[in-house]
C-alpha cells in the first residue's frame, strides 16, 4: 500500500457507503502528541479530528500524528483553524482524510472551501501531494482517487448558517455538515447551554439538509446522553469530546473515589 488512501479509515469508508448506516463515534485531538492518536485507534474509535482550531498545534506536529495512524483503521481528519485553501491543501497533501473546515455561513464559502479540497473538475486543489502520495511514488494513482477518498466536511455554527444550510449541503465537493454546538449556543444567546427548543430547530434543519443532497451529518456531543441522543435522531458523525476533557474527568473521578 502506498500512502494512506489507500487505507481509508471507517469514517471514510461509511461517508461513501450506501445509506442507511451506523454511525461514527470519535474525539477530537488537542494537545501535539502522536502517542494519544495512537490510543484513540487502539480504542476502536473510527474517527479522530485533529485540533487545529482549538488546540497548540502546528504542522509539524499534524504531519507526526497522521503518520502515527499510517496503517490503523481510523480515519484522521484536521480541523483547520480558517478557511484557508494552502492549510485544507497541506493537511490532505500530507496524507489527512479529509478537513473539517470552522465557521462556514454561506454556500460562497462553502464552495471556496471545496474547490480547495477536491481536484479538478471538481475544485481547483493544488498538485502536491508528498506523504499522500507514497512520497511521489504513485501521484497519477492519487490524482485519480483522491476526490472520491478524502472528505471535505463544513461546520454549522450559527443560526445564520443553519438558515443556508441546504444552499451550503448542495455544494458539489461538500461531503458533510457538522454542527458545532459550543459556538451554535452562543451565537444563539444560550452559553454553554445544548438544549432547548431553538438547538432542536437547527439540528433538524442540518439533518434534513443533508440528507436531502446526500451527504453526512455530524455533530459535537458534550456528554454521552446528548451522544447517545443524537446518534437517534440520525446524526452519522458524532464527535464524543477531546483528551483533555475525558482525562481532566477521570482523575477528578479517580481521586475522588480514592479518598
Amino acid at each position: 500500500m502506498i500512502g494512506r488512501q489507500y487505507l481509508s479509515g471507517p469514517l471514510v469508508r461509511s461517508v461513501r457507503a450506501s445509506w442507511p448506516r451506523s454511525p461514527s463515534f470519535g474525539l477530537f485531538q488537542l494537545w501535539a502528541e502522536p502517542g494519544v492518536a495512537e490510543l484513540y485507534a487502539m480504542a476502536g474509535l473510527d474517527f479522530v479530528v485533529i485540533d487545529m482550531e482549538a488546540g497548540a498545534l502546528d504542522r509539524a506536529a499534524v504531519m507526526r500524528i497522521v503518520q502515527a495512524l499510517h496503517g490503523h483503521d481510523i480515519s484522521v481528519l484536521v480541523r483547520l483553524a480558517a478557511h484557508d485553501r494552502p492549510a485544507i491543501e497541506h493537511a490532505l497533501d500530507i496524507g489527512a482524510d479529509g478537513v473539517l473546515v470552522p465557521k462556514v455561513e454561506s454556500a460562497d464559502e462553502a464552495r471556496a472551501v471545496a474547490e480547495a479540497a477536491k481536484f479538478p473538475p471538481l475544485g481547483r486543489r493544488g498538485v502536491n501531494p508528498v506523504r499522500a502520495s507514497g512520497y511521489f511514488a504513485d501521484v497519477p494513482g492519487y490524482l485519480a482517487g483522491a476526490n472520491d477518498s478524502t472528505l471535505c466536511l463544513v461546520q454549522i455554527e450559527s443560526a445564520a448558517a443553519a438558515a443556508v444550510a441546504s444552499d451550503i449541503a448542495a455544494v458539489p465537493g461538500i461531503d458533510g455538515l457538522f454542527i458545532g454546538m459550543g459556538d451554535l449556543a452562543m451565537d444563539l444567546g444560550q452559553p454553554g447551554v445544548m438544549t432547548g427548543d431553538r438547538v432542536d430547530t437547527i439540528r433538524a434543519a442540518v439533518l434534513k439538509a443533508a440528507s436531502e443532497n446526500g451527504i453526512v451529518a455530524g455533530i459535537f456531543a458534550y456528554t454521552e446522553d446528548l451522544a447517545r441522543s443524537y446518534r437517534d435522531e440520525g446524526f452519522e458523525v458524532i464527535a464524543v469530546g477531546n483528551e483533555i476533557k475525558l482525562l481532566r474527568e477521570a482523575i477528578t473521578r479517580t481521586a475522588g473515589n480514592v479518598r
